[in-house]
């Protein structure tokens, strides 16, 4: 009798620690943080400001970094550390870092550059430490609008003087038709 009750306890036992372990393993793959952000590619314009958007789902008070990244080549990088967590690492003042927790408990990490250098255009990560750190990998485009904006003015120039030049060429189509108009009447009241 012993030796079944025994038994039992043993198979009741086991059955709590399998249950246990299921669990366990389900809570930690559900609390293992995901970076959830939807744009990859930023382009931005000098002197304007540019927003790299880490989201991240089940943060739980991890460490998250945000690094420029410079590929020396297939195997090197060079990683410069802007900021962990909202602690900065950086002396350049126009990076600043914001952080925003949604109503569906996702942590957004925005690191924003203001007043953009062409020299910022290239790669930034997002780093969350966990038992299987992730990352995300941003690039970030930087067109210059002074180019394009004095392109722009020319163009603008270009079409103003053709506009003038189509408006006198019609102003002197409206004087000849006028003229010509005035000269059939005199010829009709001639006749």
């Amino acid at each position: 009798m012993e030796y079944k009750q025994e038994t039992i306890l043993i198979w009741k036992i086991f059955v709590c620690l399998l249950f246990f372990i299921i669990n366990i393993n389900r809570i930690s793959a559900n609390s293992e943080p995901k970076i959830i952000s939807t744009q990859n590619e930023i382009i931005a314009y000098v002197n304007h400001t540019a927003k790299l958007s880490c989201i991240i789902q089940n943060r739980n008070q991890r460490h998250v970094t945000w690094s420029r990244v410079h590929f020396m080549n297939e195997t090197q990088k060079l990683i410069n550390l802007l900021y962990v967590d909202l602690l900065k690492y950086t002396s350049l003042n126009r990076y600043h870092l914001t952080h925003l927790v949604d109503k569906d408990n996702r942590d957004h990490l925005n690191l924003e550059i203001r007043q953009i250098h062409l020299s910022d255009q290239g790669y930034y990560s997002c780093f969350v430490t966990a038992i299987k750190p992730i990352s995300e990998i941003f690039h970030l485009k930087v067109i210059d609008n002074t180019r394009n904006v004095s392109l722009a003015l020319r163009s603008t120039l270009d079409i103003q003087q053709e506009k003038k030049e189509e408006i006198n060429s019609l102003l002197s189509l409206i004087n000849i038709s006028i003229s010509n108009i005035f000269l059939m009447i005199i010829l009709i009241l001639i006749i």
